[in-house]
Formats: C-alpha cells, sequence, structure tokens
C-alpha cells in the first residue's frame, strides 16, 4: 500500500519534532557544567523555537481541504504513529529523559548530533511519502 501524508500532517510532524528538540536543547542548557556548552545549548533551543514557530505559521496558513484519505486508514494511521515513535525525539519527555541519562557532556553532544541527523533522515523519508507538486516544501524544511 502507497501511502502518502498531506502538507498539514508533515508539518504537525515538524512541529512535534521542533518541541523534542527544544525540550532536549533547554534540559542540556541545565545540565551542561562548562558556560560555552550551556551557551551553545541555549542558542539552539532559541533556533528551535524559532523553527518551531516558521512552522506553526506556516500550519495556520494552510487551507483546510478534504484529503484523499488511503484505502485503510487505520492501517495508514498506524504506520504514521509508529514512524513517529521510531525518530530520535518522540517527544519533550523522551528528549529531556534523554539529556539526564548522558553520562556527561560529551554524551549530550553526541545526543544533539544523533537528533539533528534523525531529523534529517526523517525528513528525507517523508519526501518519499508526499506528493510529488509538495516535495518543494519539504526539500526547503531540510
Amino acid at each position: 500500500m502507497s501511502i502518502f501524508f498531506s502538507m498539514r500532517e508533515v508539518i504537525e510532524m515538524a512541529i512535534a519534532m521542533e518541541r523534542s528538540g527544544q525540550a532536549f536543547y533547554q534540559n542540556a542548557s541545565k545540565l551542561a557544567r562548562e558556560n560555552s556548552l550551556k551557551e551553545l545549548f541555549q542558542y539552539l533551543a532559541e533556533e528551535e523555537e524559532k523553527h518551531l514557530k516558521t512552522f506553526q505559521n506556516f500550519h495556520n496558513t494552510l487551507k483546510e481541504k478534504p484529503e484523499i484519505t488511503p484505502y485503510n486508514w487505520e492501517e495508514a494511521k498506524l504506520y504514521l504513529e509508529a514512524l513517529v515513535d521510531s525518530k530520535f525525539f518522540a517527544s519533550p519527555e523522551k528528549a529531556i529523559n534523554l539529556a539526564k541519562e548522558a553520562k556527561d557532556e560529551l554524551g549530550i553532544i553526541n545526543s544533539a548530533m544523533n537528533f539533528e541527523k534523525e531529523t534529517l533522515l526523517f525528513f528525507y523519508q517523508i519526501l518519499e511519502m508526499i506528493k510529488s507538486h509538495e516535495q518543494e516544501l519539504v526539500k526547503k524544511i531540510i
């Protein structure tokens, strides 16, 4: 079965990921001992906030229109949930816990790098699951 996501769904996934990233970086900033790392994580949290606002503004401009429903919506919904949950930070709570569980600052940095990498890979996967005329916007997100 081919599953296509609407642009609204893609933006909602982006919003969820930005919230998780922001929570991670805010918590990492509190946990960091070195001022330079605190400042770096604060900066990254602020960047996630900017991205979040951008996606929320875009989401608000999307027109409500009936979407074409996949043949088996329940299966598609489960697939969507599994895709999002399988990503590095599935929720702000998981992101915060990941920062807290890091053994040291290097562990936090590695988690941050993995999150950014997983976010990019996620959106590259999404490219294959949206209509071709909407792919350009996702490429801009990437």
